[in-house]
C-alpha cells in the first residue's frame, strides 16, 4: 500500500470512527464497532387506560443498531479495493467478538443516483455479496449470520445530493435480538 492510500484510509477511519485517532490500541476500534452494533437494551413504557383503569406495559427497542461503512470498490465493479480491506478486517474482528455472537446481520449495499434504478440495485447487490464473501472467507464469520441485500439508490443517505459519494456505502444492521 502506498503512502497516498495509507493517508486516505486513515482519513476514512477517522471520519467513520470519531475519537479513534486518539486511541493507541487496535482493540479500541473493534470495541467501537461492537458498541455500535449491539442493540440498545429494551425499555418498558407504562400506558394507563383511563376507561378500564388498566395498565399496559410495553417493551420496545429504543434504537436500531447499525453502522455505515464507506467501502471502496473499483469503479463500476464489485471488486474490493485493497484500502477497503483494512476496514473490513476491523469489521470482521468485531463480528467475531463474543458480544455479537447472538445476533444476525444485514449487509445492505447502497449506491448514489448515477445510473438507472435497475443497474444500481444490481451493483449494490453484488457489492453487498462481495463484502459478505470477504467476511466469511477471511474472518470465518458464519454465512448464515450474514444476509446481503442491495438497495441501489432507494435509501439515499443524503437525499438532497443524490449523486454525492456519501450515498455509496455498505450498511451493517443488527437483525435480531438475543433470546431472553
Amino acid at each position: 500500500m502506498n503512502l497516498k492510500q495509507l493517508i486516505i484510509t486513515g482519513i476514512g477511519l477517522a471520519f467513520l470512527f470519531p475519537g479513534l485517532a486518539a486511541s493507541q490500541s487496535n482493540n479500541a476500534s473493534v470495541d467501537d464497532l461492537v458498541e455500535k452494533l449491539v442493540p440498545k437494551p429494551l425499555t418498558r413504557s407504562l400506558q394507563v387506560n383511563s376507561e378500564t383503569r388498566g395498565i399496559k406495559v410495553e417493551g420496545r427497542r429504543t434504537e436500531n443498531a447499525s453502522l455505515n461503512l464507506y467501502v471502496n470498490f473499483e469503479y463500476d465493479s464489485d471488486q474490493l479495493r485493497q484500502d477497503t480491506q483494512i476496514i473490513l478486517d476491523q469489521l470482521g474482528e468485531a463480528l467475531g467478538d463474543g458480544r455479537l455472537s447472538k445476533y444476525d446481520f444485514l449487509i445492505a449495499g447502497h449506491t448514489d443516483a448515477v445510473g438507472s434504478d435497475a443497474y444500481n440495485r444490481d451493483l449494490s447487490e453484488r457489492r453487498a455479496k462481495s463484502v459478505k464473501n470477504y467476511l466469511v472467507n477471511r474472518h470465518n464469520i458464519s454465512s448464515t449470520k450474514l444476509i446481503e441485500k442491495g438497495f441501489g439508490e432507494s435509501r439515499l443517505l443524503n437525499p438532497d445530493s443524490p449523486t454525492d459519494g456519501s450515498n455509496r456505502r455498505v450498511q451493517i444492521i443488527t437483525l435480531s435480538l438475543p433470546s431472553q
